[in-house]
């Protein structure tokens, strides 16, 4: 007799797309036939597409003049409706929903830590936090550097937390005609040097410090062209600084896209600038397309990298060293190469999307199950 499919309910206060949503989405659609994914979302954004275009069933879950009270009635309604048997929530707001729903309905939460963001500047938020550890089923962080900040910053026992790496999809290239064909669509040459970088266009994502960064890099490479892909507030001030600087034309902003591994298949050298990181997929999803990356020393991102072998590292907020080890990849294309196959090799071996998925699913399976006797009353 077959078994039934456990129904696996996925939240997130957000709606990307960042990291933690597309990690989100690469997790729901990859879970295999054991698991029924499900979405219940507060903003109704790209996250809630992202979903429904891979065919997992998403419920917006409204707020009223209520609030979070609202949301939680919802969602214990939701639970109820569709049998869910595990709770998976991203992120402080839905990580403590989550916790409430959990206790309230007897299924087993498992809440996942992406980022050190502001939950431990406040005592109320740092409790709120330490209750997840303490009653959910599993606490996650991905990245060692946020596990060590929970344990020290708010007080949950290291032994209540489990790190699970963020995964990408580890592809086979794009053909040399797509590229062509791709590079013709963004006004590049053939001869046209590439430094490309990934994230949402915010000040934590560090654009700003790239910018400063191109000025020595032009200089020496005059054929060399910045491709910047994301969306967000700043953009128009990104565009004002490169024209203040004198080079606005070496720059292009695309905006959100859905070719990521197309675009990062164009690029010479990938840079992650960001002042503060928890395993940034962009990092490795350019690693797994063999680019070789410059990266800001923050977060997780010296778990992903080795210095000279499989990147470079730079401290946060430092022009000049970005600019100086983007040439250093651009001038010795020998060690690009060298650093780009090392990057792609550590992924596939430490980073994949379907080691990520496995790992998820071990933790699924090792849950327990709700009682009967804790399902919501009508």
């Amino acid at each position: 007799m077959a078994l039934t499919a456990r129904t696996v309910l996925h939240l997130i206060e957000t709606g990307g797309p960042g990291g933690a949503e597309r990690m989100m989405v690469h997790l729901a659609g990859g879970l295999g036939r054991e698991y029924r994914s499900e979405a219940a979302l507060i903003r109704d954004s790209w996250l809630g597409m992202a979903l429904q275009r891979r065919g997992i069933p998403v419920t917006m879950l409204r707020r009223n003049s209520e609030g979070s009270f609202a949301i939680l009635r919802n969602l214990l309604m939701l639970i109820r409706k569709r049998q869910v048997e595990i709770l998976h929530t991203h992120e402080f707001f839905m990580n403590t929903l989550g916790l409430v729903a959990s206790r309230l309905t007897g299924v087993p939460l498992v809440a996942t830590v992406h980022g050190r963001n502001y939950y431990a500047d406040r005592f109320r938020r740092r409790v709120a936090y330490r209750l997840v550890g303490k009653f959910g089923a599993q606490m996650i962080a991905v990245s060692e550097d946020i596990r060590g900040f929970l344990v020290e910053r708010v007080g949950i026992p290291a032994g209540r937390i489990r790190v699970v790496p963020n995964g990408v999809p580890v592809d086979e290239e794009p053909s040399h005609e797509r590229l062509s064909r791709l590079r013709r669509t963004l006004g590049l040459d053939e001869q046209n040097r590439v430094v490309g970088t990934v994230g949402s266009l915010y000040p934590v994502k560090g654009h700003t410090y790239l910018i400063d960064a191109a000025v020595p890099v032009v200089r020496r490479f005059p054929d060399v062209v910045f491709l910047i892909v994301g969306r967000g507030g700043l953009r128009e001030e990104l565009e004002a600084q490169a024209q203040r600087l004198g080079v606005a034309r070496y720059f292009r902003f695309v905006g959100h896209r859905d070719d990521v591994s197309d675009l990062l298949g164009v690029c010479n050298v990938f840079v992650l600038p960001s002042l503060s990181e928890g395993m940034p997929l962009s990092l490795l999803e350019a690693m797994a397309a063999g680019v070789p990356p410059v990266a800001t020393r923050v977060g997780g991102v010296a778990e992903v990298i080795e210095h000279g072998r499989t990147g470079l590292l730079v401290p946060a907020a430092d022009s000049h060293a970005l600019a100086e080890n983007v040439i250093t990849l651009l001038e010795d294309r020998a060690l690009a190469r060298d650093i780009g196959e090392s990057a792609r090799k550590v992924v596939v071996r430490r980073f994949s999307l379907t080691g990520m998925v496995q790992t998820y699913r071990e933790i699924y399976a090792g849950l327990p199950q709700k009682s009967k006797s804790q399902q919501i009353q009508e």
